[in-house]
């Protein structure tokens, strides 16, 4: 069963919409020429999201999430807040999960950044 992302005090301050991975295969004979085709599986989007000024109750909760779905290994339930996509989105954490990093100016603070994967 997935988790529900969890509601933060703060919305990202960017979210990055790419392709997961290429979805063709491609070999290269000794002649030049290319030989491609697509693979079977479905291409998948990938958001790499950062936030700003996260407060350590917000940290709390993005380690806790990160901890439940163990990574990468369960899904999360991700609503894009972008207002131009509001869907709902089946994803994982990727492998390096959630970055954290404290503000020097104010230790009261983080930043945070994590890439979702389309599961």
């Amino acid at each position: 069963m997935s988790e529900t992302y969890p509601t933060l005090s703060k919305y990202p301050v960017s979210i990055e919409k790419s392709r997961a991975f290429d979805p063709s295969i491609r070999s290269n004979p000794e002649d030049g020429k290319v030989i491609s085709r697509r693979r079977t599986t479905a291409i998948k989007n990938k958001f790499e999201i950062e936030y700003d000024n996260l407060t350590a109750a917000d940290k709390m909760l993005l380690e806790s999430l990160e901890d439940t779905v163990g990574i990468g290994a369960d899904t999360i339930l991700w609503t894009n807040t972008d207002p131009n996509d509001s869907t709902v989105y089946t994803v994982r954490l990727s492998s390096e999960g959630i970055v954290f990093n404290i503000k020097p100016e104010n230790y009261n603070k983080w930043t945070a950044k994590l890439t979702f994967i389309e599961a």
